[in-house]
């Protein structure tokens, strides 16, 4: 009697936890997770919705500067004063970075970043002559800067290949 009277109430308890847990229709196809964050499916989608964006806050590409980017969390940062400027950016794989802070009478620049993890940093202050370069990585883990211009390398070309490679190009005026 005692057993018949056991299995009548646990058989009764296990239809309860059932019936209970099909009442939720709410969060069908959604886990609940211990955090009251995502206490429901509305919650989470709110939360996620509001997460910032990937965008740059500051974005103006004037004339004269073309940019081409493959792949994801490349970054290109200029800083130009300048009469005539012609900039061409190409960034092709992951994680690269090229950064440009120049005043010259005009710049004209092409730059080829193809692999991933490569840096370039160019760096002139200020340069009596018209500046014409070109810096090409192909590659990866790869990085280059430059300091300064002068008659030597206003019109200079450097080409990286391989990996890990590194160059570190200073001009006195």
């Amino acid at each position: 009697m005692k057993s018949l009277f056991f299995y009548t109430v646990t058989a009764f308890l296990l239809s309860i936890q059932v019936a209970v847990a099909q009442d939720e229709e709410e969060n069908i196809g959604f886990n609940q997770y211990s955090s009251s964050v995502f206490d429901s499916k509305q919650n989470a989608l709110n939360l996620v919705s509001k997460l910032p964006s990937t965008t740059p806050t500051q974005t103006f590409i004037p004339s004269g500067i073309l940019i081409q980017q493959i792949g994801d969390f490349n970054t290109f940062n200029a800083n130009l004063k300048t009469e005539n400027v012609s900039i061409s950016l190409l960034q092709n794989g992951y994680d690269n970075s090229v950064m440009l802070d120049k005043e010259a009478k005009s710049i004209s620049q092409k730059i080829i970043q193809d692999g991933n993890n490569n840096q370039i940093s160019d760096f002139t202050y200020y340069s009596r002559y018209d500046v014409n370069m070109q810096m090409i990585q192909q590659g990866s883990n790869q990085n280059i800067q430059s300091y300064g211009t002068n008659s030597l390398s206003k019109d200079m070309t450097v080409t990286q290949t391989g990996n890990g490679a590194s160059v570190i190009i200073i001009n006195n005026q």
